[in-house]
């Protein structure tokens, strides 16, 4: 059988530039429980039993900032982010201490990347 493992890159880094610096915060989860049903919540610096994380944390200060600086991956593939349930995206932000829910089931062994990419003045 065969095992499942994952790294990741620092759970931040930074790049300079000319209009500031870009910080790149990551957080890592492997679903290693059962199926974890569409729309339920998942707290992704403390998502509980069955799940394994590396990384993080991460705060989301709002839906707009959901929207516009997270990325967010399952299984490797970028998901459409929307700022509530209303749009029936393919994640949706929740509550800002890093909450969001997925429009469809999530299963043993996926993998949810979340990256926040966050600018800030270089001073």
């Amino acid at each position: 059988m065969a095992e499942l493992g994952i790294t990741c890159p620092p759970a931040s880094s930074t790049a300079t530039g000319g209009e500031g610096n870009l910080d790149l915060e990551k957080v890592s989860l492997i679903r290693t429980g059962g199926r974890f049903a569409k729309n339920t919540t998942l707290d992704i610096n403390n998502p509980g039993a069955g799940w394994t994380s590396i990384g993080g944390p991460i705060v989301i200060s709002g839906s707009t900032e959901f929207v516009e600086q997270i990325q967010t991956f399952r299984n490797g593939l970028i998901q459409l982010p929307g700022e509530n349930s209303g749009f029936d995206y393919d994640v949706y932000f929740v509550a800002p201490n890093g909450s969001i829910a997925f429009e469809s089931d999530l299963h043993k062994h996926d993998v949810v990347q979340v990256w926040n990419f966050k600018t800030t003045t270089s001073g």
